[in-house]
């Protein structure tokens, strides 16, 4: 009994002196990093609550009058499926983790969108003149309308690890969009061209115009996203996602100034008194309709753009 405790003793004594010689048995626990800067680009494909194009979707009118046949008017509906929010996007963002479920976060992005429409006019008329001989009127138009949006957008959010594994984790995440400077730009084209046949002669002309209009937006916008991810381990700090993204902003419009109206290569602009110029959108709008001022802006109700889009992009992230 007393050589078993001698013995027990004396390795107790071995072992603490070896451990306090050794510093290398210490343990050490491994250091995380907290940030995480990230770059993506993606594709963004517009919603139908998007801002499409007004009051309706004719793309073309023909109008028909013979002299000795039945008038007739053919008018082309075309459904819209384009809205402003479609186009390429790239950013990037900052976030930082405050445990290891949640990340809290800012991403910066730009993009630019556009969309475009043209609608054709045609009307033909022939007449029956006095003798017998036939006139024929023809007129036609294409008028092109275009929108385009810039949008520099700066989003907090909160990212949730929904699913967790040491090669990949699942999340999703939620935040603010707010919109910096936002802008929205129209433009009108419009190409006449009229002809007119009587016994052989022809007499024909033409004509062009352009109007460039600047939407005054009030800033900042604001609007939400929400979006669901996953990201995939590269190295130890580098990781690589994919996410997509639902984003829902709404423009309110404060004016709409015509900044170029070009009527054959000429600029008429100044010609135009202020009330066809100037646009002002108020909240309560009383006219006398009597008594408007051409040299005061035409006053109407606000409008507001919602631009809702949905987008899927591809990114690296750094942890450090």
């Amino acid at each position: 009994m007393n050589k078993l405790l001698i013995l027990a003793v004396g390795s107790l004594l071995l072992n603490t002196t070896l451990f306090a010689q050794d510093s290398s048995l210490v343990l050490k626990l491994k250091h995380e990093p907290k940030w995480t800067a990230t770059l993506h680009s993606g594709y963004a494909v517009a919603l139908g609550s998007t801002f499409q194009f007004y009051p309706d979707n004719i793309t073309n009118i023909a109008v028909s009058m013979p002299a000795n046949g039945t008038p007739s008017k053919d008018v082309t509906y075309r459904a819209q499926t384009r809205g402003l929010g479609e186009g390429f996007r790239f950013g990037g963002g900052l976030s930082y983790v405050l445990n290891d479920f949640l990340n809290v976060g800012v991403d910066l992005d730009y993009f630019q969108s556009s969309i475009s429409r043209t609608r054709d006019s045609s009307m033909q008329q022939t007449t029956v003149m006095t003798g017998g001989g036939i006139a024929t009127n023809s007129f036609r138009q294409a008028n092109t309308i275009s929108y385009s949006a810039r949008l520099l957008t700066i989003a907090p959010n909160i990212t949730f690890k929904a699913i967790s594994r040491p090669k990949f984790f699942i999340y999703n995440k939620i935040g603010a969009i707010l919109v910096l400077h936002p802008n929205a730009i129209q433009h009108d084209k419009e190409t006449d061209a009229y002809s007119q046949e009587w016994q052989g002669y022809v007499k024909d002309s033409s004509a062009t115009s352009g109007s460039r209009y600047d939407w005054g937006i009030k800033g900042p916008a604001w609007g939400f996203m929400g979006a669901i991810g996953a990201q995939v381990k590269l190295t130890e700090r580098i990781r690589a996602f994919t996410e997509l993204q639902f984003t829902h902003v709404l423009y309110v419009i404060k004016n709409r100034v015509t900044t170029n109206y070009d009527v054959d290569g000429k600029e008429m602009v100044n010609t135009l008194p202020l009330s066809e110029r100037q646009i002002d959108f108020q909240k309560v709008v009383n006219n006398n309709l009597y008594g408007s001022d051409p040299n005061a802006p035409t006053v109407t109700v606000t409008q507001r753009f919602p631009l809702t889009y949905v987008g899927l992009q591809f990114g690296l992230a750094y942890r450090f």
